[in-house]
């Protein structure tokens, strides 16, 4: 209440004032006084930078002069902060501005909310505030109340004191408890990276057409890019005050591409030098109409919403981001055209880092405690790489990391470096221009395999330099001194971060392919970092890998992609992503002291592919830390499963992983003897390191039979028949092609799908599919159509009359293999899976809420390939069929199983070979096949028994349940036992009993 107290007694204070005239044409400044005030009130200390920064108004004299080259920005007046965070912007006007109706006034605050990013921001001359939704794009002919969530005058703001606390109270903006209703669609990095995707097209089309010679593609995407960074670049360095804002516009009034590539060739590299303003002379030489650039400087300059003078540095890195996922390409009719890169398809464009994720994978790699024990000149000695570096966000980051730590042991411990690197203001030491590429030059690496994300990474890092310009920051060097960004970039380096020179031993054929070769861009990280290698290898690896599957390459990079599998042991098991490669490779640049911290998909945590990964991080005992994100709405328009990872070479004495996830902040410490290649659950570690112990006591599922997936047919539209009923000769039902079918029984198979799937049933034969295979003492032998059609005349009609619609979906076996007679083979399954498991099985679903099974006594029933496993027993019994679908069916089974395996929505989980075979079995009692084991089997068959009398008796069913409890509880004591359990662990386990033995109440 204390707050509302104040703020009532400040606003009575506020009008008071104005009825003793005493604000009559008052000044900006006297505004900003009463700001000052308010401000407090909600919590904010404006003389701490953590909370307010300030922008000194400018005099008169200093605006009029921004006037005469055509700027009208000036900063806003306040940035509201989190320490290094900013919340959002409050501008401060004279009482006579028209806040309400002044469209220019709504879209200053508009544009630099928007630019940052912010959700909203506030202008307000005390007399009226207003609060804009931010996420919209501005645009200069927007009325004044488009996007306002909020407008008031002084006499309302009692009223409305909640809202204005959720908008302005400190605690509450960190906290964000207030949503703004309006949300815009429009964000500004997607809005800029469409604009220089549009912008890059015409550039690229001016090169072809100015210069009448040959350029290849991948010239005229490096040059555009080169082009448009060092534009941007200029720009921003109007903006912050070491170039004469209007500059490029100045070009453009007289020959924009004359002008700028002169100032590129002798101005701005004798200014910047650095790998940016390297002279190249093609593009020199380029002949480009000038009509072309006006386009983007319309995006450069007000009236434009793109703030430069705000936007930060992550912002840019973000838009490039995006912008680099898409390239210039010819369509086959030979038009030039952006499209998105292939690697991008599958997921629909490039995503970017968020900034918290970007910070918190930093943190979790080099722990401030750690960092905080450095002295500056340890600091300076540390090297990262950053092995897939794009736009250079995680460099940037790392470098704020450094660079905050140095200047806090100067303050603190008067850690001094050398007077060359440093300026002084307000009593305060800070890193200048040469401390800064300092930190640069000797600790940032990073490696891509785009040239135009190394092009990008080199803007970034030449951006973070100066950016936060002070002039007294550029005493020694002069505003126009010489080669101020001189060696920034020199360590981005182009080059393919998993393919070493060695490929050219391991595949040969490669060097007969110039342009696979090329594409490949084989990079030696001992030779491009000779001295850091000299050494033992990085310090640091950090930053986010690709997820992109390896065998997008299998067409465009055969070598590549073979390289990858043959090369890396942690990349041979199944549909890997280059996730894994990475790990593996980003651990072998370290030194023996060395950590690599990535924000990976964790899928690969318990999925297949990842075996081979969790195979080498386990044995080798280098995983120190695992921060889990709960949440899978991290990246804009995607659904992710994300985790950070940390592996440490210095880690393999360590005993114990430290687990932490995004939703609890408490850190727990799982035995690293729990953690092998078996699916990861961390977040059940006690559960982990109880399946891991009996499992090697008793063994597992996976050592007592072989999980298999079903028989997989042409096309299921056409080879899937519904049944509406049978006789001895016939099945009548229909298929997704024809709503009255019949044809012959014998030309068909049972097929068991998971619909309704009951534990311990009897499956009803609901389900058949055309099977034009013959299977003799376990060989399958297909059947040629001709003699399908003599032995099934009606199956054979019935595909005859929709072959065309068949081959017109589906790939079938004369499209895999041409030299196979089309007409005699085209109506056979293209992969044949199990056709000759015609023997006693159990039948799992792949997705239920717990594990479950039961015993198909049909020999030449089959499970459907999509959503159904089944299980070979060798020396199968029928006892041991039931003994093994009882301890499946098990409360203690499903606790384990659930443990390791995926879960989906609703409840659910998908229970693949990969999550059950490693769940704990009792493999000698089964083997010997105990009395207990005996016992089971008799229970299961009484299951059975009970099952198929409920569902034949439906009005008593009821009567039945209690001796079906009865039943499951009996399985779940004997398995108890089975398994050795003590009383505790039993208690545990039960906590969770199955609901799906239930299935009729």
């Amino acid at each position: 209440m204390a707050r509302i107290e104040d703020f009532r007694a400040f606003v009575a204070s506020y009008q008071e004032a104005c009825k003793r005239g005493e604000l009559e044409m008052a000044s900006e400044e006297t505004t900003r006084t009463w700001i000052n005030q308010m401000l407090a009130v909600f919590g904010w200390d404006v003389r701490n930078t953590n909370h307010v920064l300030q922008e000194v108004p400018l005099e008169i004299t200093e605006r009029a002069a921004l006037n005469e080259i055509g700027s009208t920005n000036t900063r806003p007046d306040y940035t509201l902060m989190n320490g290094r965070v900013r919340l959002f912007f409050l501008d401060a006007k004279k009482r006579t501005v028209n806040i309400k109706d002044d469209n220019s006034v709504a879209f200053q605050i508009r544009s630099y909310g928007w630019s940052i990013g912010a959700s909203y921001s506030v202008v307000t001359n005390m007399d009226e505030l207003a609060i804009y939704d931010c996420t919209a794009m501005p645009r200069h002919t927007d009325n004044a109340d488009f996007a306002r969530v909020v407008y008031m005058k002084t006499e309302n703001y009692m009223d409305n004191f909640d809202r204005l606390n959720s908008f302005l109270g400190r605690e509450e903006t960190i906290s964000n408890s207030h949503r703004v209703r309006f949300v815009g669609k429009d964000s500004i990095d997607k809005n800029f990276s469409k604009a220089l995707s549009s912008v890059r097209l015409n550039l690229a089309q001016a090169i072809i057409n100015g210069n009448h010679y040959k350029i290849s593609i991948a010239d005229i995407n490096l040059w555009t890019q080169i082009i448009l960074n060092r534009i941007l670049f200029i720009r921003v360095c109007e903006a912050r005050g070491l170039e004469r804002d209007g500059l490029l516009k100045d070009f453009a009034a007289t020959d924009f591409w004359t002008e700028f590539k002169r100032s590129s060739y002798i101005d701005f590299y004798e200014h910047y030098d650095g790998p940016m303003f390297a002279r190249i002379r093609h593009i020199q030489d380029l002949i480009i109409d000038n009509a072309v650039f006006d386009d983007l400087l319309s995006y450069l300059y007000y009236p434009s919403p793109y703030c430069f003078d705000v936007i930060p540095l992550k912002s840019i890195s973000d838009i490039y981001d995006l912008f680099l996922g898409y390239h210039l390409e010819y369509d086959d009719s030979g038009i030039l055209e952006n499209v998105l890169k292939s690697e991008f398809r599958k997921s629909n464009g490039a995503v970017t880092t968020p900034e918290h994720i970007v910070h918190n994978t930093i943190d979790s790699t080099v722990p401030s405690e750690y960092l905080q024990s450095l002295t500056n000149q340890q600091i300076l000695d540390l090297k990262f790489l950053d092995p897939a570096c794009g736009s250079g966000v995680f460099l940037v980051s790392i470098y704020d990391h450094l660079a905050t730590q140095i200047e806090s042991n100067i303050e603190e411990r008067k850690d001094v470096l050398p007077h060359r690197y440093l300026y002084e203001k307000d009593g305060k030491k800070y890193l200048n221009l040469e401390g800064r590429k300092l930190i640069v030059n000797q600790c940032l690496h990073g490696v891509d395999i785009n040239q135009e994300c190394v092009e990008v990474a080199k803007l970034s890092l030449s951006l973070k330099i100066i950016d936060g310009f002070e002039p007294i920051d550029f005493n020694n060097a002069g505003l126009y001194g010489s080669q101020i960004l001189h060696g920034v970039g020199v360590n981005i380096k182009c080059g393919n971060s998993l393919v070493e020179p060695d490929i050219l031993e391991r595949f040969s054929c490669i060097s007969e392919n110039l342009e696979e070769l090329a594409a490949t861009n084989v990079f030696d990280y001992k030779t491009a970092f000779y001295d850091i290698f000299s050494r033992g290898g990085f310090d640091y690896v950090i930053g986010n890998p690709p997820y992109v599957e390896v065998k997008n390459y299998n067409v465009a990079l055969p070598c590549m992609s073979a390289y990858i599998k043959q090369r890396y042991g942690s990349s041979r098991n199944g549909k890997i992503d280059l996730a894994i490669p990475f790990i593996e490779r980003g651990i072998e640049l370290l030194n023996e002291h060395g950590s690599l911290g990535y924000i990976v998909q964790k899928r690969f945590f318990k999925t297949e592919y990842g075996k081979g990964i969790r195979k080498l991080l386990s044995e080798r005992r280098l995983l120190r830390t695992v921060y889990d994100y709960v949440e899978t709405d991290l990246f804009e328009d995607r659904i992710t499963y994300v985790a950070i990872i940390v592996c440490d070479k210095s880690a393999t004495n360590e005993n114990t992983i430290k687990y932490t996830n995004s939703t609890n902040d408490e850190c727990l410490e799982i035995a690293k003897e729990t953690i092998t290649e078996t699916p990861w659950s961390f977040e059940n570690h006690q559960t982990t390191a109880l399946r891991v112990r009996l499992a090697n006591e008793l063994g597992t599922l996976g050592s007592v039979c072989k999980i298999k997936v079903g028989v997989q047919v042409l096309w299921d539209d056409a080879f899937h028949i519904v049944v509406d009923h049978t006789d001895e000769d016939y099945i009548y039902g229909s298929t997704a092609l024809c709503e009255n079918l019949q044809v012959e029984r014998e030309a068909c198979r049972v097929l068991l799908c998971n619909e309704h799937f009951v534990p311990l049933s009897v499956r009803g034969d609901t389900t058949y599919i055309l099977f034009p295979y013959d299977v003799v003492d376990g060989n399958v032998l297909p059947i040629l159509f001709s003699d399908y059609e003599s032995r099934y005349p009606l199956a054979a009609r019935y595909l005859r009359g929709n072959r065309t619609v068949i081959e017109e979906n589906v790939q079938t076996v004369p499209d895999r293999f041409p030299t196979l007679e089309r007409d005699e083979n085209w109506h056979l399954f293209t992969r044949a899976n199990n056709h000759n498991a015609v023997y006693k099985k159990l039948c799992i679903p792949m997705t239920t809420q717990n594990p479950q099974a039961a015993v198909v006594m049909q020999e030449d029933a089959y499970c459907d390939n999509a959503n159904m496993f089944f299980v070979q027993i060798p020396e199968v019994t029928d006892d041991k069929l039931y003994a093994m679908a009882a301890i499946i069916n098990s409360t203690p089974f499903a606790y384990f199983a659930k443990s390791i395996a995926n879960p989906q929505q609703g409840g659910f989980y998908k229970f693949n070979k990969q999550f059950l075979d490693p769940v704990p079995f009792p493999r000698m009692e089964f083997t010997a096949f105990s009395e207990q084991m005996q016992q089971l089997a008799g229970v299961a068959r009484h299951i059975e028994e009970t099952n198929t009398a409920i569902t034949t008796s439906i009005s008593s069913a009821s009567r039945l349940y209690p001796l079906l409890n009865n039943l499951w509880s009996e399985v779940d004591r004997l398995c108890c036992e089975l398994y050795g359990l003590s009383d505790s662990e039993k208690e545990i386990i039960m906590l969770n009993p199955r609901t799906d033995h239930y299935y009729y109440e």
